[in-house]
């Protein structure tokens, strides 16, 4: 146990608590955290802009440096949460709470308001400090990276206000380890979303037809089934972090029938995949193929995301802001280690525009709970994790690259059947979380 009163007064532990107390998995409330972040801005007397591409706002605040040429470096995190079922939960989801042992709870504290805020209080540190800044810093905050990013990243990449930020290197979301060591994402897996709808004969409850949508959907699932064993060996024989050497298979959503004595004549599954970065996307497709075929040909197949191309970002010595950040760590006496990303966040546009970018979260010592219930962050952590930043951009922004024109290029992939063709989302983002 350890007392838990001093960070009661703490501003910035008070400032993320008010954050995660924005129930953001509603869209409604998406504006109070924007109006939450231009109180942040204002308290700093720091531009702040809200551009919105396709109706959802997009903020941006920004630290203006002394070389405005200079590329800048981007500070990304995203405002919208996943839902939290608070009977699941032992304390109530968006109340912040924090525990006997220093655990602050709540949707969002490792995905990603508490990374929000990390930023937002290294960015301050900076101002307090006097250091005078090479380049700008934008800090930016996304409405709605949990369903794809259809009316955030994406469409924002487009417009004249994101080239005027004249993006140099990125930062965002990166994931908790249960150990010292501190995860960097390079690349993101390739998601794709399945929706196959399942005809078959309806009629009474009482006769049994032979041509059923269950009869087809319990072969699917059997198939389906056999596919994700063998993608769990492939996860087993390999390192724990190798996110990258398997595809992630799960039925998420099944709907169907009408009422409890009506055969239902169709259902309709939803199917979830993060291929593996070897995944040849003309092999896959095939093999979707050959499930509908077995399943029965008159089976309807969608995509509600399908994501061809994620690109890696180079982590070595050609990548000059990479220098910067792995000298930064090793200042702090941090272990690094390089992943890829197993789900997929908004850096994948980015990542495949030719802009380079890591995910990267100081959340040592804690339990992976994305989408989880009891979310939660070690106070102490964030508060190192402040710490952290506060030194990488230190490095990123002032020390170093005093060059006009210095650039970085994302290297192809070193992988097979990730560097062809980019489909994008489609049409359903409330089915498409990442």
């Amino acid at each position: 146990m350890c007392s838990t009163k001093p960070y009661y007064n703490d501003s910035s532990v008070k400032i993320l608590q008010e954050y995660i107390r924005i129930d953001t998995s509603k869209e409604k409330n998406i504006e109070r955290a924007v109006n939450f972040w231009k109180n942040q801005a204002d308290s700093l007397g720091l531009p702040f802009a809200v551009y919105r591409p396709s109706g959802k706002p997009i903020c941006v605040i920004t630290l203006r440096g002394r070389k405005s040429k200079l590329p800048s470096i981007i500070l990304n995190s995203h405002m919208d949460v996943v839902p939290a079922a608070e009977q699941n939960w032992t304390y109530p989801p968006f109340s912040a709470h924090i525990d006997d042992r220093g655990k602050m709870f709540g949707r969002g504290t490792q995905d990603t308001k508490t990374l929000g805020i990390t930023y937002l209080e290294a960015v301050k540190t900076l101002m307090k400090s006097g250091i005078k800044l090479r380049r700008t810093i934008h800090l930016l905050f996304m409405p709605d990276e949990e369903s794809g990013g259809l009316n955030g990243m994406i469409p924002f990449i487009e417009t004249k206000a994101f080239k005027d930020l004249n993006p140099g290197f990125f930062f965002d979301e990166g994931m908790a380890s249960p150990d010292d060591t501190v995860y960097v994402l390079y690349q993101d897996k390739r998601h794709w979303q399945i929706n196959l709808t399942l005809y078959g004969d309806g009629g009474h409850a009482s006769t049994l037809p032979k041509r059923t949508a269950v009869e087809k959907l319990r072969r699917l699932l059997d198939i389906t089934s056999e596919f994700r064993d063998q993608q769990i060996q492939i996860k087993l024989s390999n390192d724990p972090t190798d996110y990258g050497s398997y595809t992630s298979i799960n039925v998420d959503i099944i709907r169907g029938g009408i009422v409890a004595n009506v055969i239902p004549s169709q259902i309709t599954v939803v199917i979830d995949m993060r291929l593996a970065i070897s995944a040849q996307i003309c092999e896959v497709e095939a093999m979707i193929q050959k499930w509908i075929s077995e399943v029965g040909n008159d089976t309807n197949l969608s995509f509600i995301a399908k994501v061809d191309v994620a690109k890696p970002t180079r982590l070595d010595a050609t990548n000059p802001y990479w220098v910067a950040v792995e000298d930064a760590l090793k200042d702090k006496g941090i272990k690094v280690l390089p992943i890829v990303f197993p789900a997929a966040s908004d850096m994948v546009s980015i990542r495949n525009r030719g802009f380079p970018a890591i995910g990267l979260a100081y959340l040592p010592r804690t339990e992976l709970l994305f989408h989880d219930r009891d979310e939660y962050v070690q106070v102490k952590t964030f508060l190192k994790g402040i710490q952290v930043y506060t030194h990488i951009l230190q490095k990123t922004v002032s020390r170093w690259a005093a060059d006009e024109s210095d650039s970085v290029t994302v290297v192809p992939s070193r992988c097979v059947g990730g560097t062809e063709g980019l489909s994008g989302y489609a049409s359903h983002p409330e089915e498409n979380p990442t």
